[in-house]
């Protein structure tokens, strides 16, 4: 039997790794551990809920502290103008300069309001009451509802973040995000092509979590210097360890083999591979090492900046926390 082209390793597969039907026949979700379809689609959902009343908590939220913002510049800029009046020039251009930079302030919190989804109507509502606002009790109410607000959303998102790691680190999502096919020469789009606006790139978001915890597809370089495209997924296991799962796939896009190691450090900014840089797009190529317990340093290649900030700034941050959960936990 013909031997496979060497080049092939270097392309990422055409089956864009999709889920099989086959998967599904037994009842239970593509990586689903020991949960059946009923009880994955059970957690999705109340995840949704989580994350929607998380989301309705923070507009409360934004729109409370706008309320305030109002009232503050409201009552600065009727200062200025009493001061205005006055002989004292230096107090006058104080309490304007106060106004101006309380009205800012209040300005930027209505458009931050309005821009995570509060109502026009009712945010107007909202913000031309507390301008009317004057006497001191008046100010500590909307101040006090304002931080119960805050720290209700906090609470919320923190559940809904708790959640939604929960069921991306238990069941992680056994699929290839990478849909897009490769050629001989290792050039191949994102693996996070259309998976990731600029705003989820890791800034601890939950989508962040979820989508290493699902996995891609990366090139990953043998200590003998060959090329394999890996199914890659990270996630804290039970242990509450960072794990690196590879999954390698037969051309037809079955699964071969899978192999976990235990994440201890993450190593960036790591020496372009020989020969790459020759490649289309090569000079935007970055790569980055993940040292394990049992099989050292595995490296591995990004097609761009933005998918290198995606993996080192979420490993990194999935090391912190299991750092601080296995600290916790020791006391």
């Amino acid at each position: 039997m013909a031997s496979m082209p060497s080049s092939v390793q270097y392309g990422r597969s055409n089956n864009g790794g999709g889920v099989s039907l086959n998967s599904y026949l037994g009842g239970r979700p593509p990586g689903g551990g020991g949960k059946t379809v009923g009880r994955w689609l059970k957690d999705r959902k109340e995840k949704k809920k989580e994350e929607a009343r998380a989301h309705n908590a923070q507009v409360h939220a934004a729109v409370s502290v706008a309320a305030v913002a109002a009232a503050v510049a409201a009552i600065a800029a009727a200062t200025a103008a009493s001061s205005g009046s006055g002989k004292d020039e230096e107090k006058a251009s104080t309490d304007s300069a106060v106004a101006s930079a309380a009205t800012l302030v209040a300005a930027q919190c209505v458009e931050t309001a309005e821009a995570l989804g509060a109502e026009r109507e009712h945010l107007a509502a909202v913000v031309s009451s507390a301008v009317n606002v004057r006497s001191a009790g008046d100010i500590m109410t909307l101040t006090a509802a304002a931080a119960t607000a805050l720290r209700g959303a906090a609470t919320l998102k923190a559940r809904a973040l708790k959640e939604v790691w929960n069921i991306a680190a238990v069941i992680p999502v056994e699929r290839n995000l990478g849909a897009s096919g490769g050629n001989g020469n290792g050039s191949s789009h994102s693996s996070f092509s259309g998976e990731l606006v600029p705003e989820d790139i890791f800034s601890g978001t939950i989508y962040s979590r979820e989508l290493l915890a699902r996995g891609c597809e990366l090139l990953k370089r043998t200590r003998k210097g060959d090329l394999h495209w890996k199914v890659v997924s990270v996630y804290i296991n039970k242990m509450n360890q960072v794990t690196l799962k590879m999954k390698s796939r037969h051309v037809a896009g079955t699964i071969k083999k899978k192999k976990k190691n235990v994440v201890i450090e993450l190593i960036k900014d790591m020496p372009a591979w020989t020969g790459r840089h020759l490649l289309e797009g090569g000079e935007n190529r970055r790569y980055f090492g993940l040292k394990t317990l049992l099989r050292g340093v595995v490296e591995f290649e990004c097609m761009n900046q933005r998918e290198y900030d995606v993996w080192t700034q979420g490993v990194s941050s999935l090391l912190s926390i299991a750092a601080e959960k296995n600290t916790r936990n020791r006391f």
